[in-house]
């Protein structure tokens, strides 16, 4: 079930909020948000709902014994089963064929028998998620941040709860569980409400007017680029660029607003990372829930910038390595990670990572950032290194230069104007949280949400997945 879809729209949201602002009882609300959750994510495939209990389940028990006891060594044991389970499940589902593939190219070329794949292997979808966001609860109570949570439903709420489950925005327990609890307590103020729809709103309108608008028309020629012209390679770039951006943080603008709208506030997920002056400052802006995740869980892990430059360097070359790994079973997701580990490893060897006092420095750092974004989200679009390959070069060696030929007639108006809007918002315009904070409901403001709101509809696809959902 899509977030802009009929029937999510028009039927389970409305359901659910109307049942749980206005006719059930204190005690009720939270198991029937749970099984609401459950319901949104066995809509998808139920014979995965079990993953998803099963994980609950470990990290709830684990979280209670290491509640328990205070000896070292039985920690580590229990952080490890969570860990083992989580990560394991995790990587039987995401990485075996990709294991398996690249270790049958090895034996292949030393003469040795290959194994076989394994058949029918379905990714769950928000697994890569939802292990993230139930491991902090484990890690952090190894660690002491926290206490564990006695009361099973509120702790099985905050793996599941639908308007994040799917593909984030990835959230720390102490977040959320309070605030659950808060909520059901009384009924959502319309104040709430009011901004829960404006989020949610303005996400459904980058995701179908902007982001739809330009894969309709580059996917396409993506998937001929052996043919393409220059100028074609770099219209494809670029309007990935745009389209993923307005595809995910629409994603992460709907969860917000949804979440407002059941009395939960979700941290902010993008500030703008297309106005970014480094590397550095774009990962302090994109899918920032998973940034601090790598940075809290990983990078800390690693040692962080406690054991000298050289060490740093490779801790964050790593993080974003693993990082990379993370969206996906393919060597351009891990050359992705590699490539942006090296760009924060090169900008903190150079103390790049400081915003540039002089407005003519700090406009050509921006450019010369965006490009470099630009580059690596070919990288990260890239099906294949063989597409990759093909579209760089096509990029960077001039081929049948200011020809459009392959993009269709009726898509080219479309696409210029989705970009330059995208474009317009991205640098100049405010990011949806700096909407949300001027608290300016009005009239005017309403009348505004109402009209794009409607426009959506005139273009709501019927099957039209969000890009992260693949992860």
């Amino acid at each position: 079930m899509l977030f802009n879809s009929y029937e999510f729209l028009f039927v389970f949201f409305p359901l659910v909020f109307f049942l749980y602002n206005y006719v059930l009882k204190k005690a009720w609300k939270i198991p029937f948000l749970l099984m609401a959750s459950y319901y949104f994510y066995g809509h998808w495939n139920y014979k995965f709902l079990p993953l998803l209990l099963f994980s609950t389940f470990v990290d709830y028990f684990v979280g209670l014994k290491l509640e328990k006891t205070s000896n070292p060594k039985t920690e580590k044991k229990l952080l490890l089963v969570s860990l083992f389970v989580n990560l394991g499940v995790l990587g039987f589902f995401k990485y075996s064929n990709f294991v398996i593939e690249n270790l049958n190219y090895f034996l292949i070329n030393v003469g040795l028998n290959p194994f076989d794949q394994l058949p029918n292997i379905i990714l769950p979808v928000g697994i890569s998620f939802y292990t993230f966001q139930s491991l902090s609860y484990t890690i952090d109570l190894y660690r002491n941040h926290s206490k564990a949570y006695h009361k099973f439903t509120p702790f099985a709420a905050y793996v599941a709860l639908f308007p994040q489950l799917i593909a984030g925005p990835i959230i720390r327990h102490s977040e959320l569980v309070e605030q659950l609890e808060e909520s059901a307590k009384d009924r959502i103020k319309l104040k709430k409400i009011n901004r829960g729809l404006t989020f949610f709103i303005i996400g459904l309108g980058k995701k179908i007017l902007i982001a739809d608008t330009i894969a309709k028309a580059i996917d396409p020629v993506i998937a001929m680029m052996d043919i393409a012209t220059t100028i074609e390679a770099w219209m494809c770039a670029i309007g990935y660029t745009f389209q993923l951006y307005f595809d995910f943080s629409g994603y992460s603008d709907m969860a917000i607003g949804l979440g407002l709208m059941l009395g939960v506030k979700f941290p902010q997920n993008f500030n703008s990372p297309y106005k970014s002056y480094s590397i550095t400052d774009f990962w302090r802006r994109w899918h920032i829930t998973l940034s601090s995740w790598l940075r809290d869980y990983l990078y800390i892990s690693l040692g962080g910038n406690r054991k000298g430059n050289k060490r740093t360097y490779m801790n964050l070359f790593l993080t974003m390595l693993l990082g990379g790994l993370w969206h996906g079973a393919a060597w351009t997701y891990v050359l992705w990670g590699a490539f942006h580990g090296l760009l924060l490893a090169i900008e903190r060897y150079f103390k790049l990572d400081s915003k540039p006092a002089n407005k003519f420095i700090y406009r050509l750092r921006t450019g010369a950032t965006f490009l470099i974004i630009i580059i690596g989200w070919v990288i990260f679009r890239a099906e294949n290194m063989d597409l990759l390959i093909t579209w760089m070069n096509k990029m960077f060696i001039p081929t049948d230069v200011l020809s459009y030929k392959h993009f269709v007639a009726s898509s080219r108006d479309r696409f210029a104007a989705a970009c330059l809007i995208g474009g317009i918002i991205s640098f100049k315009g405010a990011n949806t949280t700096e909407i949300d904070e001027k608290d300016n409901w009005s009239t005017f403001k309403a009348i505004g949400l109402a009209i794009l709101f409607m426009s959506t509809l005139l273009f709501l696809a019927k099957d039209s997945p969000f890009l992260y959902f693949q992860f």
